[in-house]
Order: C-alpha cells, then structure tokens, then sequence
C-alpha cells in the first residue's frame, strides 16, 4: 500500500486508477489503440514497481530483510540428549 494513504484513501485511488484506465480503453476506436493503451498501462505499473523497488534499497540495512545463515555446531552434551531422547521415542513406540 502506499505509504501515507489510510485504507479508504488507497481504495478511492485504485478505483481513480482502474476508472482511468476503463475511459481509455472505452474510447480506443481499433485493436491498435487498446495495444497502446495496455502497454502504457503496463508502463506505468513497471515504473511504479521500480520505484517502490528503489524506495526499499534506499531505505537502508533492515535485518528481517537481510536474513544470513550462521553455522553453529551441536555441542556433545545436546547430541546425547537428542539421542536419548530419540532412543526413549524408539522404546515407548517400538
């Protein structure tokens, strides 16, 4: 959602935008036009697109974002007690 809009103003917006996009391709006269009229659409929704795209890049290091994979080893004394725990399952099922 745009930022700053509240939930009805973002609505009004997207019926403004869909209204719009409607009245050009009511008045397109041959396949021609309503080709143009789609690919300035499909323009405009790119362009949109890439600047969201860079409003995100711009905004800098965010961690959810930025998720790493960190390696940690599994210590003896927590294998051992995955073991056991895993041989208790195996009794009581088996």
């Amino acid at each position: 959602m745009a930022a700053g809009l509240s939930v009805e103003a973002y609505a009004e917006a997207e019926n403004a935008d869909v209204g719009k996009l409607v009245r050009a391709l009511d008045s397109a006269n041959n396949v021609a036009e309503v080709e143009a009229v789609i690919d300035a659409h499909a323009a405009e929704l790119k362009a949109q697109d890439a600047a969201a795209d860079a409003q995100l890049k711009n905004q800098g290091s965010q961690l959810f974002l930025e998720q790493k994979l960190i390696k940690q080893r599994i210590t003896t004394d927590i294998k051992q007690e995955i073991e056991r725990a895993a041989k208790a399952v195996t009794d009581a099922c088996g």
